[in-house]
């Protein structure tokens, strides 16, 4: 009985070690073509210019491989392909779609399959199986190619599309990425690949910073893996001590092997940097014992690898402290997150590409909050091959081009000016009030949460802290910070933006932000204990958090506290019994502290139908537009599967904020909305029309969006609503939106 899914995990095992998307395509239609007995199997990937290219094939003409190429619904493989539906047939030349092809050695075979191959909706590509004989193949034949198409699509698209060839011949074909607009902007700079899970072929290959130095790091490197070694404490996946030790006393052995320390000290005499000459000692040691006919000493290979990364690690645990290139670069690695950022100085950081995360994720965050262009939820690409390549990341429509031609590359250089451009022409705004033309003032907030944030805001004319994020600095501690450590960090911002309000949100971690030093792990985090529910079960860190923001206060008087992840009126409750309690303690202690104003953060729906019911003990709302969406169609932000479906521009969720807005006014309550939807130009003209007269976003957007109130009067704005909420899709809305912004000679808000 064929079973697909032993082919799919045999292939995908295989594919782990092959040189190259050529040497992958060949393994996959060799293995199939086995699998079900058949003559010819053939594989056709559509590349970026919407052509099916044959591939690879068993059974037609190699030579075809590359210069076969066919449109959407040309031939079968084109009909499949625009139908997205198999074809399997007894007679393929009869089919009216039949294409010949000569000296391709199809009219040899008759019975003929073609299955798509789909990945997230779109055809990446078709499988075909053809046999000799005058038949259709069976449904089992048809169930195991669907089956195989699907798993193959899903987990190797990426390296699916380099297998086509180049059509003008070059060495260095366009490489494009399409991934999740993080962050806007567009940059054009070097990559910098980090790794966290890294192999010794990823390690990248530097110049060293000189002997000594080098010498030095990797002397540490190596006896910090032999005191790692000696204690035994790591278990290498493995119960039994006697096999434990057994396997330490091996790795010790190969570590201290007078040939591989006297092939690192050649490297380093070579000038390489530590990291550079172990790749180099380890793999002419790896390449020593692969050779050996013994399986066993040929097994010691692999005992290298790991040997390799533990130094490794140790190495880039002493130097993980900065990322120090000479010129500015695109950070590029599996999740980007706040420790890269904290590890390179602001100037020689250009752009941030992540193969996972989402455009709410906390990468796109910070990002956002530096003006920092990021694309991130790229997916299970190999992207360890760019460092040092050049690249183009389009924040705006969520791409990553690496050899961009010469062409391509001056547009993006245009558009990278005229960027520049428009801020500097904003920068007049920084003292002009927020106003509409028909005279009605809009306050305009920031998010922060980066010390290193505050600067901008002011300087962009913040009136105030609409969001502060105070997890940022839980998550750059190893541990939980002090409440002096706190006090120091909170003050820095109250007294930066006195007497501007700041809103500090008490610690909101799990979902997408997890604690290094107290991880989380849950099978649906975004549903879990996060926000209030973590910190009202561990009352005391949160107890010390609020202490130190109100030690903070004394003397600036702008603190606001607001609650995350708020669903249960006794969760307010408890808060605020919390906040008494500390203001009570420090009141004791001699301090001249008062109880500020306390206002929830509007993300679970829930609060629709509670506010009545709150509001008589809450100050404010600050409506989280970012997961309130997420939870109102139930979208994963973090999901690249998913995340095309995530839109603020939904009905359902543009029903949401009206109702709770409108709620808000009839019970006198102060709205404001401080999610990515209020920095998006077409959703602010609905925001205040609907009546929000708050909103708060990256400092970096803050110029655009004041550029944009500016221009506006409410009349439109209302008209606007009413004409949007009649519109069929999100994308009518979208356009209608944005004609009125292009409308306004504000085209560059629009990209």
């Amino acid at each position: 009985m064929l079973n697909p899914l032993i082919t799919a995990k045999r292939i995908l095992q295989a594919a782990a070690h092959v040189s190259d998307s050529a040497a992958l395509v060949r393994l996959i239609v060799e293995r199939i073509r086995s699998a079900l007995r058949v003559d010819v199997c053939s594989l056709y990937v559509m590349d970026d210019q919407e052509e099916l290219v044959l591939t690879a094939t068993l059974g037609l003409e190699e030579s075809a491989i590359g210069q076969i190429r066919l449109a959407i619904g040309q031939g079968l493989v084109g009909t499949i392909a625009k139908r997205q539906h198999p074809l399997n047939l007894d007679h393929a030349d009869q089919h009216p779609k039949f294409r010949y092809f000569k000296d391709l050695g199809e009219e040899h075979y008759q019975g003929f399959l073609g299955v798509p191959m789909i990945h997230l909706g779109q055809t990446l590509g078709v499988l075909v199986v053809q046999v000799k004989e005058t038949r259709r193949f069976s449904e089992e034949e048809e169930a195991f190619l669907v089956t195989m198409a699907a798993h193959l699509a899903g987990s190797l698209a990426g390296n699916l599309k380099k297998a086509t060839k180049p059509i003008n011949g070059t060495t260095m074909p366009i490489l494009r990425y399409q991934g999740i607009k993080g962050a806007p902007g567009i940059q054009i700079a070097p990559a910098w690949v980090v790794r966290d899970d890294i192999r010794l072929e990823d390690i990248p290959e530097r110049a060293g910073k000189g002997l000594a130095y080098e010498s030095e790091l990797i002397r540490q490197a190596l006896e910090e893996t032999r005191d790692e070694l000696d204690t035994g404490l790591d278990q290498l996946g493995t119960s039994d001590s006697d096999t434990l030790n057994s396997l330490l006393e091996v790795y010790k052995l190969l570590l201290a092997s007078p040939e591989l320390l006297a092939a690192i000290n050649e490297e380093l005499d070579n000038q390489h940097c530590a990291s550079t000459a172990l790749k180099h000692a380890m793999q002419r040691q790896i390449d020593v014992f692969e050779s050996m006919e013994d399986p066993y000493l040929r097994a010691r290979a692999e005992d290298l690898r790991v040997l390799a990364v533990r130094v490794y690690r140790h190495i880039h645990e002493d130097t993980a402290e900065r990322i120090s290139p000479d010129q500015p670069v695109i950070l590029v690695g599996r999740q980007i997150n706040l420790s890269h950022f904290t590890r390179i100085d602001r100037d020689k950081l250009a752009g941030i590409v992540s193969l996972e995360g989402s455009a709410l994720s906390h990468t796109a965050v910070l990002a956002n909050a530096l003006g920092i262009p990021a694309v991130v939820g790229i997916g299970d690409e190999d992207l360890t091959r760019l460092d040092g390549t050049e690249l183009i990341v389009d924040g705006y429509r969520g791409q990553v081009i690496a050899h961009a031609p010469t062409g391509l590359r001056e547009e993006y250089e245009r558009l990278t000016r005229q960027e520049k451009a428009l801020q500097a022409d904003l920068s007049h705004l920084k003292l002009l009030p927020a106003e509409t033309k028909d005279g009605m003032q809009i306050k305009m907030y920031t998010n922060t949460g980066l010390l290193a944030d505050i600067t901008p805001g002011l300087e962009r004319g913040a009136e105030g802290i609409g969001l502060y994020r105070s997890e940022i600095p839980f998550m750059v501690h190893n541990n939980f910070p002090t409440e002096e450590e706190q006090i120091r960090i909170y003050r820095g911002v109250l007294s930066a933006y006195a007497p501007r309000p700041v809103t500090m949100r008490t610690l909101d971690i799990g979902g997408d932000k997890a604690l290094p030093y107290f991880p989380i792990k849950e099978e649906n985090p975004f549903l879990g204990w996060r926000g209030i529910r973590f910190t009202l079960d561990y009352r005391n860190i949160l107890l010390d958090q609020i202490r130190a923001m109100l030690i903070a206060n004394i003397g600036c008087n702008n603190l606001q506290l607001m609650i995350p992840m708020l669903s249960r009126e006794d969760e307010l409750q408890s808060f605020h019994r919390l906040v008494d309690e500390a203001v009570a303690q420090l009141k004791e202690e001699g301090h001249p502290v008062s109880k500020p104003a306390v206002g929830i953060m509007a993300e679970v729906p829930a609060v629709l139908w509670l506010l009545p019911r709150l509001s008589d003990t809450i100050d404010f709302v600050s409506i989280g537009s970012n997961d309130l969406t997420q939870y109102l169609l139930a979208v994963d932000r973090n999901n690249p599967r998913v995340a095309k479906l995530y839109s603020h521009l939904h009905p359902a969720v543009l029903e949401a904020m009206r109702g709770l807005v409108r709620e808000c006014r009839r019970l006198n309550l102060p709205v404001s909305v401080c999610g990515e939807m209020a920095a998006d130009p077409a959703a602010v003209i609905l925001l205040l029309a609907m009546g929000v007269r708050t909103l708060s976003m990256s400092a970096f957007q803050l110029p655009r969006i004041k550029w944009l109130i500016r221009r506006l009067t409410m009349d439109d704005c209302l008209l606007l609503l009413d004409k949007t909420l009649s519109c069929a899709t999100e994308a009518e809305m979208r356009e209608l939106l944005n004609a009125h912004i292009r409308s306004l000679d504000l085209g560059a808000l629009v990209q």
